[in-house]
């Protein structure tokens, strides 16, 4: 196929190499793909690919949508009969999109305990579209089981990222309503945050000032490769996968609200929505989770520092740290600062090349780290 030679070299130092595999056999390329974990999901996947399939008859003919039903070795007997159930329930439906299965939930199928989780089922899914994609510049876009996607979602990704030569983005979201007041009210309230909390990163001069949701993630296939492919993690997976398509090639963030992810309360993982909104349920405030304005400020006089301080050596950066705060000195020290200085400025050829090494030094993680720290 015309893309798997460009792909063979990631697919064989990172890629999945089984047991796993697309059914039934695809014998075609697809210039985008559709990846979807389902994890218990009998009951909200059908309505994500309804979603799906009222998109443009012409899109939908060149999308591949792969879903990757899947549960450990472990794994409650509820969960194993709901998939088993997905399983067979798939081939029920017709859509204008070619729906491709693979089973990662059956004997001998099921995802090893040590990695099973959303990251490897993402990666699953991705690694075995990667080699019917028409070329390193088709799409992959990322969406959960219970999520709902508008009817332009294919038409304005990909508008926009033809349109603008986008590699990675996240697309705008908006949490499905819930019957339940409160619960809805809860969901507007952390999405208030998620949002927010991007926004001010933004502002302050962070290249990391986007939500990270994994419902919400395009690519390319080439930048998907570039990257390593998706982290094989628990939970987190979308955060880390985007710090390295940021770190590689940035992430953009499409401001049509077409995602719609869902708003149940339900705790697989000890993050993302619906562990928050079970948390809350329980009485969590919110409040908790914000960052204060002084941190916000903060981080934005040490980014203007930091990222402009090419040719400057470490004691007179350190020298003028205390003037942001007084304890941003012993901040970046355990964040590494003292060893890593003089080989980004060494590694840096140009002022703007030293922006680049500084943002991919000081990332996303060590972003977060220190809004939580200047914000106590």
């Amino acid at each position: 196929m015309s893309s798997f030679t460009r792909f063979q070299s990631y697919l064989k130092k990172r890629g999945i190499s089984g047991p796993w595999r697309i059914e039934p056999l695809i014998n075609r390329t697809f210039k985008q793909t559709i990846v979807i974990p389902a994890y218990e999901e009998l009951e909200f996947l059908p309505k994500t690919l309804e979603s799906i399939n009222k998109n443009k008859p012409e899109l939908l003919e060149q999308s591949l949508v792969v879903v990757v039903v899947n549960n450990a070795t472990h794994a409650p007997q509820s969960v194993k009969e709901n998939n088993q159930l997905t399983l067979q329930n798939l081939n029920e439906n017709i859509y204008q999109f070619t729906l491709a299965v693979i089973d990662a939930a059956s004997s001998g199928l099921e995802l090893p305990l040590k990695h099973a989780g959303v990251g490897l089922a993402r990666k699953i899914g991705i690694d075995l579209a990667l080699p019917h994609l028409t070329s390193p510049y088709s799409l992959i876009f990322c969406t959960d089981a219970d999520t709902k996607v508008g009817t332009d979602y294919l038409s304005k990704v990909l508008q926009y990222f033809e349109s603008l030569d986008v590699q990675a983005a996240v697309v705008g979201f908006h949490h499905q309503r819930s019957n339940n007041s409160v619960l809805d009210a809860t969901i507007r309230q952390y999405e208030k945050f998620l949002l927010s909390t991007a926004q001010k990163m933004k502002d302050a001069g962070s290249p990391y000032g986007y939500v990270a949701m994994g419902s919400t993630i395009v690519c390319t296939a080439e930048v998907y490769c570039a990257v390593g492919g998706m982290p094989r993690k628990k939970a987190t997976e979308d955060f880390y996968f985007l710090q390295e398509l940021s770190k590689y090639c940035g992430v953009q963030t499409i401001p049509e609200t077409l995602v719609f992810p869902s708003s149940r309360p339900i705790s697989r993982v000890y993050l993302g929505t619906g562990y928050r909104m079970e948390q809350m349920q329980k009485g969590f405030d919110i409040a908790n989770l914000y960052y204060s304005d002084d941190a916000f400020l903060n981080l934005s006089k040490w980014l203007q520092l930091g990222s402009h301080a090419f040719g400057i050596n470490l004691h007179d950066i350190l020298k003028q740290l205390t003037d942001i705060h007084p304890n941003l000195v012993e901040f970046l020290e355990s964040e590494g600062i003292g060893v890593v200085w003089s080989k980004i400025q060494y590694n840096a050829p140009s002022d703007t090349h030293f922006i680049k090494q500084f943002h991919r030094w000081f990332d996303g993680l060590k972003t977060i780290r220190f809004l939580k720290s200047f914000s106590s």
